[in-house]
């Protein structure tokens, strides 16, 4: 009967369950975010001090830096805690990072959070548990009977994950950076016809990728394709003779 009613019953998110003063250590500010698990069920949370956001896209990932792909999207985007629960999680490590959109068509993404769900958990789940996107409509139910009370009251929680030495993050280029949408490089470089632009591209052992002898059109696109592989890519830019800039853009 109770496994019966925690199924049906509505998924309340655990900042019901505590008080102010544990909710506002509980989530931290953006870019930070915060996760527990309990029961192969993780809960994400974040206090978001931003307006004009566009859509929220959580992305989960098991190796850390790549492979991120969207899991689900936050439906309340106003200011305040926000939360996700993720009943679905991959065995073993699930790292987690919000890709956000603002009205502005700027975009970021979040730190990186870090949890590890046990797979015998998984395979001892009890509970029947509808996809992510239908679990997100319980995140602000008030039901104080909800049976999830207790295994919520027992997570413990932790903030963004720090990256090992060898792992690293990069600033969104200006000119070139891959655009969210399609997956493709976009490039757009001023005065194009009175300059000369080059643009090589390496990957992490710093083989030469792709060479594009010189850019004539702006903007201009380049099909993710080229690279071959999912990854993260260094560019060098230069105008003329003179390197102008150097970072990194995703293919995902």
């Amino acid at each position: 009967m109770f496994l019966r009613n925690l199924c049906l019953s509505a998924f309340i998110i655990f900042s019901v369950f505590i008080t102010s003063e544990s909710k506002a250590q509980t989530a931290p500010l953006l870019p930070s975010i915060a996760v527990g698990t309990e029961q192969a069920i993780n809960f994400l949370t974040w206090n978001c001090q931003y307006d004009g956001i566009k859509s929220i896209a959580v992305q989960r990932s098991g190796d850390s830096i790549y492979n991120y792909l969207t899991i689900g999207y936050v439906k309340k985007t106003k200011q305040g805690i926000q939360s996700y629960i993720d009943g679905h999680p991959l065995p073993g490590k699930n790292f987690y990072r919000l890709y956000i959109a603002f009205n502005s068509d700027l975009t970021w993404y979040s730190n990186r959070v870090r949890v590890n769900v046990d797979s015998n958990t998984l395979l001892m789940q009890s509970m029947v548990l509808p996809p992510n996107d239908s679990l997100q409509k319980y995140i602000s139910n008030d039901d104080t009977d909800n049976p999830l009370k207790e295994i919520i009251s027992k997570m413990s929680f932790t903030t963004s994950y720090e990256a090992d030495p060898n792992a690293f993050s990069y600033i969104k280029s200006q000119y070139i950076y891959t655009n969210p949408l399609t997956g493709h490089v976009n490039m757009e470089l001023p005065d194009v016809r009175s300059q000369r632009y080059n643009v090589k591209f390496y990957d992490q052992k710093e083989r030469e990728i792709l060479d594009v002898p010189r850019v004539t059109a702006s903007p201009a696109i380049i099909d993710k394709r080229n690279f071959q592989k999912k990854g993260i890519y260094k560019f060098v830019l230069r105008r003329n003779t003179t390197m102008l800039e150097t970072g990194y853009i995703t293919i995902y």
